[in-house]
């Protein structure tokens, strides 16, 4: 879960292609469902709609993802402050891998490493 503080930064967290697949739910300030358009990657609409869930309920379980008990009940900046509050900041290592290599990329580079590790093991007892 994540604020976004204008349309222009829309993109700046999520990929067009998230979008096309519905992959997000959005509010406005005032918790109100919000549906953004897309169209060749650049925001053409947001208009109202009815979201599955509450902004209060998405609090919550966002809450739950946190592993902590925050009360969700209140105006809404201030229970995403309590949120947010809670919220461990990523390592300098994990922005700037993420960064550099996007997640799918580092898990490849994990799993190379994890491969041969699991090859020499295997030798090693064969004898």
């Amino acid at each position: 879960m994540f604020l976004v503080e204008s349309p222009d930064k829309v993109l700046y967290d999520i990929e067009p292609i998230d979008f096309e697949n519905d992959e997000y739910l959005f509010w406005d300030a005032q918790g109100n469902g919000v549906r953004i358009t897309l169209e060749r990657g650049t925001l053409t609409s947001i208009e109202n709609t009815e979201n599955e869930i509450t902004l209060q309920e998405a609090f919550s379980r966002y809450s739950q993802f946190l592993g902590t008990a925050v009360d969700t009940k209140g105006p809404f900046p201030e229970v995403w402050a309590r949120l947010q509050a809670n919220v461990k900041p990523a390592s300098l290592f994990d922005k700037t891998v993420r960064h550099a290599l996007g997640a799918g990329c580092l898990l490849i580079i994990l799993l190379i490493p994890l491969l041969i590790i699991v090859g020499v093991i295997r030798a090693l007892f064969k004898h």
